[in-house]
């Protein structure tokens, strides 16, 4: 399953210059760039690039640019995370005939997206307004380990051992007893910590709850914010437990990652046990070859049954795996063409040319003994390279491509270089444990004015829910006192919560 090795006809004859607005990235220009040469001799499109810097910097360029009237070609801005366009900017934009229906053109010029469109099934419908119509070319990208990121948990393996624990705890009870057992080993050691971003509460949700994504979950036609599930509430009557007995480190709640870092990288050992983080980069430094194996002491910590017994549930996330890849503008003369261009950089080879660099140069063809992330045959290999490796050469990833699962399991990985193994593993240890499929509520292409209340409510609701869990778990409110439960429940009634999922249902009703 996946985007073919295909032959590549040119189609264009460099005669006309494509304008097409993108992100600006450290060290790349894009005019003598490795990847955006190769796009044009492999199409013979002709594109004049410019830019805006990533994130909330580049926004006000990109509202001016728009509010101007004098569109570029095509916008190749990337997803969200990059300050790229919402569902709800391109229905609006859409439907305000800034931006081209991509639909006709889509079944006329794109294979690779209509190859893409017949392995997900889904993946057209996600990406079609409630007008019907669809207003860009999607990039995919099928990241299995990030299913279950919002849950990992690491244990260090050294740690765990030094009190007594070979084996992973199974249980609640048992969890508790090997924090505690940690904690008598070492009176320094903090048994449990994390930094601000990512509250430690995952897997003791888990063994309660299913928590949902975003604190969002879909219970047959109602949709819940489970920070207000009674089951949440005894969650957080173990955390303040934990916490009070000194299991959880209440710097946990306050503290950057930077801070965590210098706790799992302390020179003598670990100072922590058991820490909540989507990724290895998060939970210590990462330098392959230079001696320092630390990060390699933590391993994902299993999910482990509730306080009656009951099946842990993993928040899964089968929501991540698409963004906006190229949008085009209602000024562009020739929009087939754009397609033809943006439907290339969904193919294999392009895929791997973007993100990898040359074939023969930087990477090859895998032979039959190399092996995979996922442990099959392996696709693709990286080739070594003294020193650095050229610079300008790929691009990040604000542009089409279709990095699905076997294309991004089909590299062939050396344990002693590469932290993915470790983390397909990881996916694997929780997917026994996944959410069921009709629990996880999708984001629909809201509306302006509901894209402009749900972006208020929900970082009030955020906020909200930051400051209202960490006065939990530190003793400041009691979730054993009804008053107090009261009170926190409140505070989320007060930062718009029933509205928050009034939108959320009309939206729902909208695309259904």
């Amino acid at each position: 399953m996946g985007p073919r090795a295909r032959e590549i006809e040119p189609f264009g004859d460099g005669s006309t210059a494509f304008t097409v607005l993108t992100r600006s990235d450290t060290g790349m220009k894009l005019a003598t760039n490795g990847h955006s040469k190769y796009l044009e001799e492999q199409t013979g499109v002709h594109v004049e690039y410019s830019t805006v810097p990533q994130g909330d910097e580049g926004t006000p360029k990109v509202n001016a640019i728009i509010s101007s009237g004098d569109l570029p070609d095509a916008f190749m801005l990337g997803p969200e995370w990059m300050g790229g366009f919402t569902k709800a900017q391109l229905y609006a934009y859409g439907e305000q005939g800034l931006f081209q229906p991509l639909d006709k053109l889509i079944d006329e010029y794109a294979p690779e997206l209509q190859q893409a469109f017949e392995e997900n099934p889904d993946l057209r419908a996600a990406w079609t307004a409630p007008n019907g119509a669809m207003y860009a070319i999607p990039a995919v990208n099928q990241c299995y380990h990030c299913n279950s990121s919002d849950t990992r948990t690491w244990v260090n393996t050294a740690t765990m051992k030094a009190a007594g624990w070979s084996e992973h705890p199974k249980t609640l009870d048992e969890f508790e007893q090997m924090l505690r057992d940690m904690k008598a080993s070492d009176p320094d050691l903090l048994p449990m910590s994390g930094d601000s971003s990512v509250l430690p509460f995952g897997l003791i949700a888990a063994s309660f709850m299913n928590f949902g994504i975003q604190r969002i979950r879909r219970d047959g036609k109602t949709i819940v914010y489970t920070p207000l599930d009674e089951q949440f509430r005894k969650v957080l009557e173990v955390v303040a437990r934990f916490t009070a007995d000194g299991l959880i480190d209440r710097n946990a709640f306050t503290q950057t990652n930077e801070q965590l870092k210098r706790l799992t990288m302390n020179k003598e050992k670990s100072r922590v046990g058991v820490l909540q983080m989507g990724n290895q980069w998060g939970v210590a430094d990462i330098d392959f070859g230079n001696g320092n194996e630390r990060w390699r002491e933590f391993v994902a910590l299993s999910a482990f049954a509730g306080p009656e017994g009951q099946k842990p549930i993993i928040p899964w996330d089968e929501g991540h795996s698409d963004a906006v890849g190229l949008v085009i503008s209602s000024t562009c003369e020739d929009p087939a063409t754009m397609v033809r261009w943006a439907d290339v950089q969904l193919g294999l080879l392009t895929t791997l040319q973007r993100a990898r660099g040359n074939l023969g140069e930087q990477w090859d063809w895998a032979d039959a003994k190399q092996v995979g992330i996922d442990g099959r045959p392996a696709l693709y290999t990286m080739l070594p390279e003294d020193g650095e490796g050229p610079e300008n050469q790929t691009w990040p990833e604000f542009s089409p491509y279709n990095l699905s699962l076997d294309v991004r399991h089909g590299e062939a990985v050396n344990e002693k270089t590469s932290v993915e193994p470790e983390l397909f593993r990881s996916g694997k240890l929780y997917e026994p444990y996944r959410s069921p499929i009709e629990s996880l509520y999708l984001n629909p292409f809201f509306s302006t004015e509901q894209s402009a209340e749900i972006g208020e409510l929900r970082t009030n609701l955020d906020t909200t829910y930051a400051q209202l869990t960490t006065q939990m778990a530190m003793g400041d409110l009691d979730p054993t006192d009804d008053s107090h439960w009261e009170q926190y429940v409140a505070a989320f009634t007060n930062a718009g919560v029933e509205r928050y999922l009034e939108v959320l249902t009309e939206a729902d009703a909208a695309r259904s």
